[in-house]
């Protein structure tokens, strides 16, 4: 027809902020939502809701940097414990430095004497 074309930004690109798709399923991620609940809150908020595509995608981008951070911060405590140790001088016979590893797990899904599966969490 008019052969017209133009691009229209949601927010500026050379905004240094992270963008408003991030920041949403970012936060929603958090309190432990998904999909249904950000689309949800946005529809109360009269804001138009993500596609599920985009969702999807912006999902799995945060999740696999959220999990690059965690593996490195396990990472970082797991060489300060062994710096902590050989200072200590706990420090088994071949050399290698001893650690103290304390576990403490939970049941994901409370009962209520019913069929164990309540998504209430632990």
């Amino acid at each position: 027809m008019c052969h017209f074309e133009e691009t229209l930004w949601a927010e500026d690109p050379e905004c240094k902020k992270m963008p408003v798709n991030t920041a949403a399923v970012s936060g929603i991620m958090k309190i432990g939502g998904g999909f249904a609940n950000l689309e949800e809150f946005q529809s109360t908020l009269d804001i138009p809701p993500l596609s599920s595509n985009t969702y999807q995608k912006e999902h799995d981008n945060i999740a696999t940097a959220w999990e690059k951070v965690a593996e490195n911060e396990m990472y970082c405590a797991a060489m300060e414990e062994k710096h902590l140790a050989v200072q200590a001088g706990e420090v088994g016979g071949d050399g290698i430095p001893m650690l103290t590893v304390v576990v403490d797990g939970c049941w994901a899904k409370r009962s209520y004497r019913t069929n164990y599966s309540s998504l209430s969490g632990a």
